[in-house]
């Protein structure tokens, strides 16, 4: 596994490179409230953590990374910072208890299921919010990949990036640890990725095994999809695909093949906005939330949005129309997605599903 920054190492860098020219802080409600990182960086060399600007206002979307004009990445200043702090002692991670209650169920064996028939070496690993919202998208996206592999396996589990942006570095290598080696250990070489968290994790934490998008893996297939005509449609890309070319053209192939009438979002690709969901920051900023939601909603001007992040759906959904493009591809879109207490038992359903369809012994 790749090691996290030290937040000495990252200061220095931002502490050397950043002109204060704003490019940023422009475009970040953190920013422009705490400063430049140059002006951020410069508290963190010289105050205490209980003084520093609260990087856990920060939707860590890496915006400030994709606006830099000398390449600086202040999203992992804030991340660094955030790690520091958990370290030292020096946040009160209360508030984030749903969303760490919702991570430990996702990762307990109650809700994990690993299969893998003999001589596979690829997964589907759905990650935590698909499988919850939308069992009948995951059952048959593992259809249409199984078509083509019939060794397909199943992992169902959490990959801890809920513990990785809150800073519990430990906790996350500790759990990923045990997911990744039992994945090696089996055999398993790629991942599949219907979640664009999961997808940034795997990538960047996960080598040797190769992660692949589910939506890119379906974007280079035959598989057959009916166009049905619909309204004016923009796509939301996801804050953990922005530099991800590849993953946002894949979204727009598929949305035109399902029909779609795809027009442009003012702020997409490596400009996308977050969906408000970000960092967690809702928790202990919701207006700070709120006002990337309500963003995100005129930019869309009434139009339907399609996205693949069932996170994303499920946080811009409360305010406008919006679409998981499984959802699209499969003609398995719910009226309404399945909302908590019911995600666990819809979990649970497809948890004993994949034990009966999976010709394995759980690995």
């Amino acid at each position: 596994m790749l090691q996290i920054n030290t937040l000495l190492n990252v200061v220095d860098n931002i502490d050397s490179g950043c002109t204060n020219c704003g490019s940023c802080a422009v475009r970040c409600s953190f920013l422009k409230e705490y400063g430049t990182p140059a002006e951020i960086v410069a508290k963190v060399r010289d105050l205490p953590p209980e003084e520093w600007p609260d990087p856990f206002h920060c939707s860590l979307c890496g915006l400030c990374r994709a606006v830099c004009p000398v390449g600086l990445e202040p999203d992992a200043l804030f991340l660094a910072m955030r790690q520091a702090m958990v370290r030292g002692g020096n946040v009160d991670l209360k508030p984030y208890k749903p969303i760490l209650f919702y991570e430990k169920v996702g990762g307990s064996s109650l809700f994990s299921h690993f299969s893998l028939p003999t001589g596979g070496d690829t997964v589907l690993f759905p990650g935590c919010t698909l499988p919850a919202t939308r069992p009948t998208t995951v059952k048959r996206l593992f259809r249409a990949l199984q078509a083509d592999d019939p060794k397909m396996g199943i992992a169902l589990g959490c990959c801890m990036k809920p513990s990785h942006d809150l800073g519990r570095e430990s906790h996350f290598e500790d759990h990923f640890g045990v997911l990744h080696d039992r994945l090696v250990q089996a055999g398993v070489k790629r991942v599949i990725t219907a979640c664009p968290n999961c997808q940034k994790i795997f990538r960047d934490y996960g080598s040797p095994l190769e992660a692949v998008p589910a939506v890119r893996v379906l974007a280079d297939s035959e598989y057959a999809v009916t166009p049905l005509s619909g309204p004016p449609t923009v796509v939301h890309d996801a804050c953990p695909q922005r530099f991800d070319r590849e993953v946002q053209q894949a979204v727009r192939t598929l949305a035109e093949r399902c029909g779609m009438a795809l027009e442009k979002m003012p702020t997409q690709g490596m400009a996308t906005r977050c969906c408000g969901e970000g960092g967690m920051v809702g928790f202990v900023r919701p207006d700070f939330a709120q006002a990337w939601t309500e963003q995100r909603k005129r930019q869309a001007k009434g139009r339907r949005v399609v996205t693949c992040c069932a996170g994303c759906a499920g946080y811009l959904g409360k305010s406008m129309d919006v679409v998981h493009i499984l959802d699209e591809v499969f003609r398995s879109a719910p009226r309404f997605p399945i909302k908590p207490p019911l995600t666990y038992a819809a979990r649970l359903w497809l948890k004993q599903w994949f034990k009966r369809v999976v010709s394995s012994a759980t690995i």
